[in-house]
């Protein structure tokens, strides 16, 4: 699935939102790892395929979605 995301600074999204593949499983909200200890929030999934045609090859995938007693 295509989702789209914010990194956080400071445990709150700030910029601008980026695509990246994820789990089925993935919710809106969720706070996911991107790489190594960078982290975001999930802000839309389910995108359309169409989203990331341009740069389809340089999509990567989240790394896994930050535990509750992580966050």
């Amino acid at each position: 699935m295509i989702i789209q995301l914010k990194f956080t600074h400071g445990g709150e999204p700030q910029g601008r939102e980026y695509a990246y593949y994820a789990p089925d499983d993935t919710k809106r909200g969720d706070r996911v790892i991107i790489a190594g200890n960078k982290k975001g929030i999930v802000t839309a999934i389910n995108q359309p395929e169409e989203l990331i045609e341009a740069f389809r090859d340089k999509v990567k995938t989240i790394e896994g979605i930050v535990k509750e007693e992580e966050k």
